[in-house]
């Protein structure tokens, strides 16, 4: 709970010293789960490299008959970075993260992230994140464990010209312990596709699909994931 609310007054002291600032609103939609899903994020960034941000997610529950209107607060997560420029090409960032979570606690994450513009018109990116959940669940085995996971995502992104970029995401996530996923293994997969578009120096909008398995019911059914997106920044 301290590590929290470090991290929270961290995000204000950043705020306070913000270089750039924008705020992102996203709303999406999983089609297996029928599960509608939201987020507000408020990040700033210093010039001197580190940054940081507060993210606000909203979800229903995916009961029969729930609708966009039935949404509620999932968790907030607190975020601080610093990026470092080792040529003119690849930056490095490692980063830290707290997420509160509805009627469970704190999960703590942290990562190095790595991107390489190794083009006039594309760019790859790689992240490796530790997950660990500060609350304990059953296991495979009955016992109550914490659950932590690897999680890895790469990013090809091209820029077609000013205004208009696009980007493929695969992503992968590894559960340490005796933990698994709807799709009975330990092993996650994402296979997603975005595309955005600046309406104006300080407006962009976007849009992502995404494959993400199948879904825990019955039927099996194919979850995908249609997300899109606003972005402001001043």
């Amino acid at each position: 709970m301290k590590i929290k609310y470090l991290v929270a007054l961290a995000c204000s002291a950043i705020a306070i010293q913000a270089h750039a600032t924008s705020i992102d609103f996203r709303g999406g939609y999983k089609t297996g789960s029928e599960k509608y899903e939201s987020r507000i994020l408020l990040s700033h960034e210093m010039a001197n490299g580190f940054g940081g941000g507060v993210e606000y997610s909203m979800s229903n529950t995916s009961l029969p008959g729930e609708g966009i209107d039935q949404m509620n607060w999932t968790d907030t997560e607190f975020e601080l970075y610093y990026k470092h420029k080792l040529n003119a090409a690849v930056t490095l960032q490692p980063g830290f993260l707290v997420q509160t979570v509805k009627n469970k606690g704190e999960a703590y994450k942290a990562y190095i992230r790595a991107n390489w513009e190794f083009a006039p018109t594309w760019r790859f990116d790689s992240r490796l994140r530790y997950d660990f959940k500060g609350w304990s669940e059953k296991d495979l085995n009955g016992k109550f464990e914490h659950d932590e996971v690897v999680r890895a995502d790469f990013w090809l992104q091209k820029s077609f010209n000013e205004k208009t970029s696009g980007y493929y995401n695969f992503r992968v996530d590894h559960k340490l312990n005796d933990f698994e996923y709807v799709n009975n293994s330990s092993n996650y997969y994402e296979h997603n596709i975005g595309l955005g578009y600046k309406l104006t120096p300080s407006v962009r909008v976007y849009t992502e699909v995404g494959y993400l398995g199948e879904t825990a019911n019955k039927q099996h059914d194919a979850e995908w994931r249609v997300r899109f997106g606003s972005t402001y920044s001043f």
